[in-house]
């Protein structure tokens, strides 16, 4: 009976990561906090694994305001969306949500700030514009993020601890009898 127990304990572990394993976000351009100096014309999102049709994402501006994606188009693990007009300077979200492969569904938020320098703008103006610009939004919102990502990691990690207690305390009390 113990071998039989043990058995199914080791099979358990063994299988463990993959039965708590939800698609995470692996990859974005842009990235989490990123900064873009250049044009953006497409918004690329890259999951751990695959996603349903169903998965979509929006973009918003720091007013909360949604800004247009068109084609959105989900391929495997990826979804990309491209931008009709260029992006104004300023601080913006992606707020995505999918139903990974596994049925269940996962939200998050991508921050990231545009700098785009203009052509006619003077030197003299470029560096007042520089020197008003607060980061600290998109730096608080990037912390955000790192923390959601984080928590989702420790939950299996807890759960088969708390299984791994359990069973050691199964264990110690048949040997008492």
């Amino acid at each position: 009976m113990k071998k039989i127990i043990l058995i199914a304990f080791v099979f358990m572990l063994s299988f463990a990561n993959s039965a708590f394993a939800h698609t995470g976000l692996e990859s974005s351009s842009p990235a989490n906090g990123e900064v873009i100096k250049e044009e953006l014309s497409e918004i690329t999102l890259t999951f751990e694994g695959k996603i349903e049709q169903s998965s979509t994402f929006e973009l918003k501006n720091s007013n909360g305001e949604s800004i247009p994606v068109e084609n959105i188009s989900i391929n495997e693990g990826q979804m990309v969306g491209a931008l009709s007009n260029p992006l104004e300077n300023g601080n913006y979200e992606v707020v995505w949500s999918i139903i990974g492969a596994d049925g269940h569904p996962i939200e998050g938020n991508i921050p990231f700030t545009v700098e785009v320098a203009a052509a006619e703008t003077p030197v003299e103006d470029k560096v007042v514009e520089e020197e008003n610009t607060v980061e600290t939004p998109v730096t608080e919102q990037a912390k955000q993020a790192e923390e959601v990502q984080s928590s989702t990691n420790i939950v299996p990690i807890i759960v088969i601890a708390l299984i791994a207690i359990i069973v050691g305390v199964f264990f110690w009390l048949r040997r008492k009898k």
